[in-house]
């Protein structure tokens, strides 16, 4: 499993850290995770070919997780390049709305044959597929908002938070993970409402064992903190690194 960090970022404009967005790569499938705006072309750039991606997870419906979903599926009507390929969506209830919202607003230009295009709403679900598997939970951010636990057919744990504040079902989807990549959108004196701070991912990370804890969704005030020692006031002992766009993990 490879996962590329498209955005490491928020809504807030950064010259470093774009809004967030992820492509993890498996053996046969490539899914694109919480596409901002500005994903397909930075998919591109870092090595992730748009046309390869197989599906798009949704951890919830901010602008700055979905802004690049009618850019994609305008994008798939271009027969010339992307031929008749097949996308399916995933993502909490709420995601058929948003399709139909875009279709409202678009019409035909976003509009796929329905053999091109399925969407599947989950919750707390386990899924697995050929190659992977994906368990999704609950977390506390929107009415409807999911963290994420994938595994490979090689047995290896990506956690994935979303945007969520403190809470018992990111422990259980990061418990043993082999890379846990958590939102922290603002250090400890400036937590907000619905987000994580550095020391409660670092916390998440501890009580969960996971082996390995990236932080993501860093507003632009963190670049005056020092991020990693608030991961270590947590306990936290294991690899702790800062996300960066274009960062590559390798399971």
């Amino acid at each position: 499993m490879q996962i590329t960090i498209l955005g490491s970022g928020t809504s807030i404009p950064h010259p470093q850290r774009a809004s967030p967005g992820l492509v993890i790569r498996f053996n046969q499938t490539t899914i694109l995770v919480d596409p901002s705006s500005g994903s397909l072309h930075r998919a591109e750039r870092h090595g992730a070919a748009v046309q390869d991606i197989d599906y798009v997870l949704f951890s919830h419906f901010h602008p700055d997780h979905t802004g690049d979903l009618g850019p994609f599926l305008f994008a798939l009507r271009n027969s010339e390049y992307f031929g008749s390929k097949k996308l399916r969506l995933m993502g909490p209830p709420g995601l058929k709305d948003l399709h139909r919202g875009l279709l409202d607003f678009y019409g035909s230009w976003v509009r796929l044959e329905s053999e091109r295009l399925t969407i599947r709403e989950i919750w707390d679900d386990q899924l697995k597929f050929p190659d992977w598997a994906v368990r999704s939970l609950p977390v506390p951010h929107t009415e409807s908002s999911l963290g994420y636990r994938f595994t490979d057919a090689e047995g290896k744990v990506f956690a994935y938070s979303g945007d969520t504040d403190y809470c018992e079902a990111l422990i259980e989807l990061s418990q043993d993970a082999d890379a846990a990549l958590i939102e922290a959108a603002q250090p400890s004196e400036l937590k907000l409402e619905g987000h994580l701070t550095p020391q409660l991912a670092g916390k998440i990370a501890r009580k969960a064992s996971a082996k390995r804890l990236i932080i993501t969704h860093l507003y632009p005030v963190c670049d005056d903190y020092d991020l990693l020692s608030e991961i270590r006031s947590s306990g936290y002992q294991g690899q702790a690194e800062i996300a960066e766009d274009g960062m590559k993990i390798t399971l």
